[in-house]
């Protein structure tokens, strides 16, 4: 693939999660680190805890092209204490960011950066350490706005509904007059939004964000087996944590209203595991509903080319892993229309089903399925077209090469409003 930018850049990324072979938001990191080394002299700055893993990873990289330097910053060890619980980590990774601004301060004072770039952690309520340093900066892939509408969350649940009424609270605040997120919007030079929701907030703040999605695939690394017409009963799959915010008991009962003879296979555990298996039971779907659990990601894969259809009506997913892996390999996908997978799941490559009442979510998630019961050619195409749009769209090299753009757009950018905004970031 031609590298074609003259000037490379002496790039500062943040990226408090940067680890190779990890997925999720690792995976993210450490695949910007990568790819914007191709086209810039790139620093990480990471924590330590991930050392090990990116320099064996380095090791292979450097016969291929250009590699990142990693630099580690730590708070102290007893606050290191903190990432061992979940409520913990946030708080540890916002206490991260808080003091990395000093350090990466430093940094910049004794090797001047072109350009920063705040990768992970990507949700929009951690403060980006990159700002306030004089250089045009980049924020994003960002996303987090997402809410879960709660016509669709299990009502029975009160621990569920709880944490999701709590962020929806705050997601909705960001709206408000009050809310600092435009002033730290002001500090940054180019704002890459991970869904249309979180693109939205933007816009409404007064600043202009590019749609990119956070995740990507190393394409080239999936085998591939070319797919034809299947007979039998229609072949529905999921990869995911078995929780509520997933969607899957919806997916159940579309699955037992829909009349056809349609198996449904979940990949995945969680604390709603056992209440899926009892709505399957009651509804008379039998082995029809099969439960897996966790399986290495070698095995995932493999299913992915066993299976007819994806499911994933997830209520605020910014990403979606699973569902670009189970698209690379040739199933459509039935999904919501929010977060990450209704960017990902274009027309003719799937369903997206509308956010409205439950009923008209699970009638939506049916009828999809009866279509593609129904009409198998359909569901070749659309899955040639998902297939199609991952190479497109989510292949790692060529979101660097659309990041490489980003960077040059924003050097051009602060060149022509620098006083503003680095009066803006020093103010922060």
């Amino acid at each position: 693939m031609e590298e074609r930018h003259s000037r490379r850049l002496r790039v500062l990324m943040s990226a408090f999660a940067c680890e190779p072979y990890q997925g999720s938001e690792p995976e993210v990191g450490w695949q910007w680190a990568v790819q914007m080394a191709r086209f810039h002299d790139v620093t990480v700055v990471t924590q330590s805890k991930n050392r090990r893993n990116i320099e064996q990873a380095l090791v292979g990289l450097r016969q291929r092209q250009p590699i990142p330097r990693f630099v580690y910053f730590d708070r102290a060890k007893f606050l290191q204490r903190l990432r061992k619980r979940r409520w913990g980590l946030q708080l540890y990774c916002m206490l991260w960011h808080r003091a990395a601004r000093t350090f990466i301060g430093d940094l910049h004072r004794a090797e001047p950066f072109d350009l920063m770039h705040h990768v992970t952690i990507a949700g929009f309520r951690y403060q980006a350490a990159i700002c306030g340093h004089g250089v045009p900066t980049v924020w994003g892939p960002v996303g987090g706005i997402e809410n879960s509408p709660l016509q669709l969350l299990p009502w029975g649940a009160p621990l569920v509904l709880l944490p999701e009424l709590v962020r929806n609270v705050h997601n909705d605040m960001q709206y408000w007059p009050l809310s600092n997120l435009g002033s730290r919007l002001k500090a940054i030079t180019s704002t890459l939004a991970s869904t249309r929701e979180m693109q939205g907030l933007i816009e409404a703040k007064g600043h202009k964000a590019r749609v990119m999605p956070t995740i990507g695939l190393r394409t080239n690394e999936i085998a591939f087996r070319p797919r034809g017409v299947t007979q039998g009963p229609l072949k529905l799959l999921y990869v995911g944590n078995l929780i509520p915010l997933k969607g899957m008991h919806l997916a159940i009962e579309a699955l037992a209203a829909s009349g056809a003879d349609a198996t449904l296979t979940l990949i995945g555990k969680g604390n709603f595991q056992e209440a899926m298996r009892k709505r399957a039971e009651r509804l008379q779907l039998g082995k029809r509903v099969q439960f897996l659990g966790r399986l290495p990601l070698g095995e995932v894969m493999e299913a992915y080319q066993k299976f007819d259809v994806f499911v994933f009506p997830s209520f605020h997913d910014t990403g979606g892993y699973a569902v670009i892996e189970a698209m690379c390999n040739g199933l459509p996908v039935i999904c919501l229309d929010c977060g990450g997978p209704a960017i990902a799941v274009r027309d003719g490559s799937g369903v997206r089903v509308p956010i409205g009442s439950r009923r008209s979510v699970i009638s939506g998630i049916c009828a999809a399925i009866q279509t593609y019961d129904r009409n198998r050619q359909l569901l070749l195409e659309h899955g040639r077209a998902a297939r199609q749009t991952v190479l497109e769209f989510y292949d790692w090299d060529r979101k660097g090469e659309q990041l490489a753009q980003v960077y040059e757009d924003t050097v051009v950018t602060w060149d022509t409003t620098a006083g503003k905004t680095f009066e803006a970031a020093r103010m922060q």
